[in-house]
């Protein structure tokens, strides 16, 4: 049984030039690593002083793994905006990217500010940001049929 998690927060970590040597590293790595032991597929992505993740995998690994999101210091406001079975994966990997430096905020970001996104909106900008070119991502972490 597969499992979809949507997730948002806001960045208490820097996001700018030079981050990826810094704290925002350190979170790719914990993630990447994670979702590679749990098997979690999906994507993380930042822009504009926000994370935003949607995960695909295990329900009991869904939970823990947003637990452990949840209580990290260096989210605030943290949201989960959907937790449902899902029909099949639309992820293969675990990916990670983010919004070009400089670039103006999304739509989507300046609504955050005032109004709670919806998780179809958060895994549409995360689907664009990643389609755009990832930091980093996983060699396939699950089979087609799984």
């Amino acid at each position: 049984m597969i499992f979809r998690a949507v997730m948002m927060s806001r960045a208490k970590v820097a996001l700018g030039f030079g981050a990826l040597n810094g704290e925002l590293g350190r979170i790719i790595s914990c993630s990447m690593m994670s979702c590679v032991d749990l098997r979690l597929t999906g994507a993380l992505i930042w822009d504009s002083g926000y994370f935003m993740q949607v995960l695909e995998g295990d329900p009991d690994h869904l939970r823990d793994f947003m637990e452990t999101v949840a209580r990290d210091g260096r989210h605030q406001d943290y949201r989960q905006l959907e937790f449902v079975q899902a029909m099949r994966r639309e992820y293969q990997t675990w990916g990670v990217g983010g919004a070009r430096t400089g670039s103006k905020p999304a739509a989507l970001i300046k609504k955050a500010k005032t109004i709670v996104p919806t998780a179809d909106e958060v895994r549409t900008h995360v689907r664009h940001l990643i389609s755009s070119g990832v930091v980093a991502e996983t060699p396939p972490l699950v089979t087609a049929a799984a």
